[in-house]
């Protein structure tokens, strides 16, 4: 058993590899803790795995699963959670963003008696863009979930054994590791931290991939949009039978004869396309109980490089 393991996704990460399994094992070195690093990957045009096999290899702390496809960031941290062996579990990105050096923050806040410890990140090195849409992103989710997140907030945290024996217990399609912990709601605090630059490699997170992750989330843990689909269809419908009644008005008592053919064809297609949205909402909603319901195994796992049976 471990003290701390540490869980890193990465994907084409040939060539910071090298340099955080430095930096975390200098780092936790330092505070005589013992550790272990679980690195998990599945599809790379790089030699990351090839890399992570020498180091599995030459260091017995340093384990790799590597996963037969891709899955997704937050299935792959799933795997590692399954497979890692310490009482504490930092979980973080392997771009060196999150940086080694505050691991022991997280660990001396969480030793206090909490179960889950975020890293706020006091001033991201990303573009103003990225800032904004990040921002942007976790404001609005929180707004339309039913569960809040911290906007400042990233995936850099540390849990501890009874978290990641809840966390594990969900095996749902397309898990939101971000919505997951908010949920099991167990004693949970912020340390901030400083927010390193990317060092190699460019990032894995287009504008779309972020879109599809923020609607993926929203429907796993919101039942909002359904709501708000049935608010304006009542709002809606409300304006019709009033815009009904003043058509029979001007008919009946004011004489006006009702031509409105621009009008007619107006609401029509406007109608029309709230239906296909309240549809397509519904439809993906269905889908996810759909693809739930077929009880896949959540990843498969190709290999295993590492002492994951000397534990």
């Amino acid at each position: 058993m471990y003290e701390i393991s540490i869980v890193i996704p990465v994907r084409d990460e040939e060539k910071n590899i090298d340099e955080i399994i430095k930096r975390i094992s200098s780092t936790l070195e330092g505070i005589q803790k013992t550790f272990e690093i679980v690195f998990v990957t599945d599809i790379n045009k790089d030699n990351t795995v090839g890399l992570l096999s020498e180091y599995s290899q030459k260091h017995p702390n340093v384990k790799t699963i590597k996963l037969s496809n891709s899955f997704g960031q937050h299935v792959a941290v799933m795997a590692g959670l399954d497979h890692c062996r310490g009482n504490y579990i930092v979980i973080m990105d392997g771009d060196l963003q999150d940086l080694p050096e505050d691991i022991p923050l997280l660990y001396n806040k969480i030793i206090e008696g909490y179960d889950i410890v975020y890293a706020v990140k006091e001033k991201k090195n990303d573009s103003l863009f990225r800032n904004f849409t990040s921002w942007a992103f976790n404001t609005l989710m929180s707004s339309l979930s039913d569960i809040k997140i911290d906007s400042n907030s990233s995936m850099f945290r540390i849990i501890s054994r009874k978290a990641l024996d809840e966390i594990t217990r969900f095996r749902e399609y397309e898990p939101s590791l971000t919505y997951i912990f908010s949920f099991i709601n167990l004693p949970t605090t912020t340390v901030p931290v400083r927010s390193g630059a990317r060092q190699q490699g460019e990032t894995k997170y287009s504008f779309f991939r972020l879109v599809n992750f923020a609607i993926a989330s929203l429907l796993s843990f919101s039942r909002k949009p359904l709501r708000m689909i049935s608010s304006f269809g009542f709002i809606v419908s409300m304006f019709s039978f009033l815009y009904f009644a003043v058509v029979l008005y001007q008919y009946f008592v004011m004489e006006i004869e009702i031509l409105g053919w621009a009008t007619i064809i107006a609401i029509t297609t406007f109608i029309g396309g709230i239906q296909l949205l309240s549809i397509g909402v519904i439809g993906e909603y269905i889908g996810r109980i759909y693809m739930q319901t077929k009880n896949r195994p959540l990843y498969i796992v190709e290999k295993r490089l590492g002492n994951f049976d000397k534990e």
